[in-house]
């Protein structure tokens, strides 16, 4: 049977991009995205590399090599400048934060740094340091949509397809192939492939067989406002109420948290609520002045924080890659690294991200 490609990935995020990079360089690869790369969360999310996440700085799943993989795969693709070595720095913003900080610290100690408020006045003057701070010398903050870009042009550089404005209406699968529906305006196209992996992210509530997954979207919103002067350019990402992110002469913000939402715009509202929190780690930010907001839809899973890949239920080349939630950034270059070798072997897909345990 003839194949337009050996693998068909529906979608241009994070998830789809590093997917297609990885099988770029064995396979023949075609990326379908209905509107541009990094359109939706990617391209909302300011991109923080923070492996110990969440109110007790807790370490995400497969830490060492989930950060191992950040670098690898933006070094395979020629983009090893998008990971700058800055380090990520978690005030600890609540009196109960203190204990885990330090203890994530004492038990990490190749990974994470307990300062004490003395030694982040000191480094970080800007920085409210009331009760100290965990850094993260290995962490950091990559321009989401940049690194999308750099994988996409390192897997055309390998022989990808890559085509926007081509939005997918359908997919079925038969026993020699995988078959999508591409509408191309006044008509449509069938394109085969050996395997087609849906990356849709917030594309995902058009097509039942998605939803049956138990897929959840939450709004997020980040904003940009500019550089308070005087600030030290040594200053690093920072994670705590909510996350600060210096890019140039302006400061990413983020985020908020909306699970009912009519639309994805922007809001001011949230925007005055991030620059109200983020405030509690660099004073004066919200009275910063703002320049743009972006709004995105994480999509994430209802029972779990895990992320999402396999075969469809009861579908052998249909697969999906999806549900990275606000941990894209250290599972999606994991997950995509080791994508052949599930290819190969479904029993090599670790349990917790498995479509095969639902």
């Amino acid at each position: 049977m003839r194949y337009d490609a050996d693998v068909i990935v529906v979608g241009a995020g994070l998830a789809g991009a590093c997917a297609a990079f990885t099988l770029s360089r064995d396979h023949k690869v075609r990326v379908l995205e209905s509107d541009e790369p990094a359109s939706g969360a990617s391209g909302a999310a300011a991109g923080l590399v923070n492996p110990f996440m969440g109110r007790r700085a807790r370490p995400v799943w497969r830490l060492h090599e989930a950060l191992d993989a950040v670098s690898a795969i933006l070094e395979a693709a020629g983009a090893p400048a998008l990971f700058p070595d800055t380090g990520v720095l978690r005030p600890a913003v609540e009196p109960d934060q203190v204990a885990p900080f330090q203890d994530a610290a004492e038990t990490h100690p190749d990974l994470a740094t307990w300062l004490s408020p003395a030694t982040v006045r000191d480094r970080y003057p800007a920085v409210q340091p009331d009760r100290g701070a965990l850094f993260v010398p290995r962490g950091g903050a990559v321009n989401v949509g940049a690194m999308v870009d750099a994988l996409l042009d390192a897997a055309q550089a390998r022989g990808a397809t890559i085509e926007t404005q081509a939005p997918v209406l359908y997919w079925r699968e038969t026993p020699g192939a995988a078959v999508v529906e591409v509408d191309r305006g006044d008509d449509t196209e069938e394109l085969r492939a050996d395997r087609v992996l849906l990356a849709l992210g917030q594309g995902y509530p058009p097509f039942p067989e998605l939803r049956r997954l138990g897929l959840d979207g939450v709004k997020g919103q980040t904003v940009r406002v500019r550089r308070p002067e005087p600030l030290s350019d040594s200053l690093p990402p920072m994670s705590g109420r909510g996350y600060i992110v210096p890019e140039g002469d302006t400061l990413v913000l983020g985020s908020n948290y909306e699970n009912n939402f009519d639309d994805l715009s922007p809001t001011p509202d949230a925007t005055a609520y991030i620059q109200e929190k983020t405030s509690k780690m660099m004073p004066g930010l919200d009275e910063a002045e703002v320049l743009g907001a972006t709004a995105g839809v994480r999509v994430k899973r209802s029972e779990n924080n895990f992320p999402l890949l396999g075969p469809l239920p009861r579908r052998n080349r249909l697969w999906t890659f999806t549900a990275l939630g606000s941990k894209g950034l250290l599972t999606a270059p994991l997950l995509a690294l080791e994508l052949p070798t599930y290819f190969n072997d479904l029993r090599n897909i670790s349990d917790p991200v498995s479509t095969q345990k639902e």
